[in-house]
Order: structure tokens, then C-alpha cells, then sequence
């Protein structure tokens, strides 16, 4: 989806004027009570309000929002990309996607996941993938399958962002470039 693009969809099941666009900054106070939604999560507001300019900024990030015109922002969905060797390539993966619970089961989610589908195939995607334990029907009735499991462990950071000499903590170290 490219930087200016914006879907404004009318369908049936969808409310009335949703806009899927990027985020933009004045969305920050909208989006957080949207990550308080995602399950089995422990999200710091320090942590997000650090993350959320640089994953605006970010080249392989798609970070978009759906709003409504007389509630403002519903709904977010953040991606990105990244290189494989099984998949041949590049690869989209959804990270995050979230509905306020009032406007769950109207269609936003969909628009969300479809303009990261959009997205991805711009930027030469041969697969998009997400993990979730949750709505399974929603992903395969968008026509996703189940192909693996999906496992995570907390770690705890040996430095903190601001410990880290200005570098973003994300950043590649020497080693790693050369």
C-alpha cells in the first residue's frame, strides 16, 4: 500500500465510512487502549510510547489504523517485512491487529488484514503470515492456513534504550554487519 494510499470501503457488513490509512502520530493516544486489547500481552506505556515514532519511521513496517468518522480510530494493524530462505524471499508478518470490542465482527478487522495484504505484495511479499491462538475461523475464512505452531519466551533486556550509547536497540551491532 503506498505511502498515501487510503481505502475507504462501503460494504454491506462494514460501518459506514471506514478509512484504512497509516498511522500517524496524532494516533498515539488512540492506539494504546487498542494494545490493551491483545490477549496473553503485558504492554508498558513507556515501552509503546518509545516504539511508536520509530515504527512510523521504519521502512519494512506497515502500521496502519481503520477509523470511523464520528468515533475516530477503531482498530490498528501493525506488519513487517523480512528476508527467508525457506520462503524464498521476502515475507510479510502481521504482528499485531486489534478492534475495540464495540466494533468487533463488522468487517475492520478484514479491511485491516486486507490492506497488509495489499501492502505486502507491493513491497514483493511471496507470503504473509501471522500468529494467533485466537479467531482462527476469522484467518482461515480469509484464506489462511494453519501451517505451524508458534512459541515465545520472555527474555530479560541486558540493557535498557537509553543505556544503549543513542542507538536505537534494534539496531544491527558491528559484528552482526560485518
Amino acid at each position: 500500500m503506498s505511502e498515501s494510499s487510503q481505502i475507504s470501503v462501503s460494504r454491506p457488513s462494514v460501518p459506514s465510512g471506514v478509512l484504512v490509512r497509516r498511522a500517524v502520530v496524532a494516533d498515539r493516544d488512540d492506539v494504546w487502549p487498542l494494545v490493551l486489547e491483545l490477549p496473553r500481552h503485558d504492554p508498558e506505556r513507556e515501552a509503546f510510547e518509545r516504539s511508536f515514532g520509530p515504527l512510523l519511521a521504519a521502512l519494512d513496517t506497515y502500521f496502519a489504523v481503520a477509523e470511523l468518522p464520528d468515533r475516530g480510530v477503531v482498530g490498528y494493524l501493525l506488519a513487517n517485512r523480512h528476508l527467508t530462505f525457506a520462503s524464498s524471499g521476502v515475507v510479510c508478518r502481521v504482528e499485531e491487529v486489534a478492534v475495540l470490542p464495540s466494533h468487533r465482527r463488522q468487517g475492520i478487522g478484514r479491511l485491516l488484514l486486507e490492506s497488509a495484504e495489499e501492502w505486502a505484495a507491493e513491497v514483493g511479499a511471496r507470503r504473509v503470515g501471522l500468529a494467533s491462538g485466537l479467531s482462527k475461523e476469522f484467518y482461515v475464512s480469509g484464506g489462511y492456513a494453519e501451517t505451524a505452531g508458534f512459541f515465545t519466551k520472555r527474555v530479560e533486556a541486558t540493557a535498557s534504550p537509553a543505556s544503549s550509547g543513542g542507538e536505537a536497540p534494534w539496531a544491527p551491532s558491528a559484528a552482526a554487519t560485518d
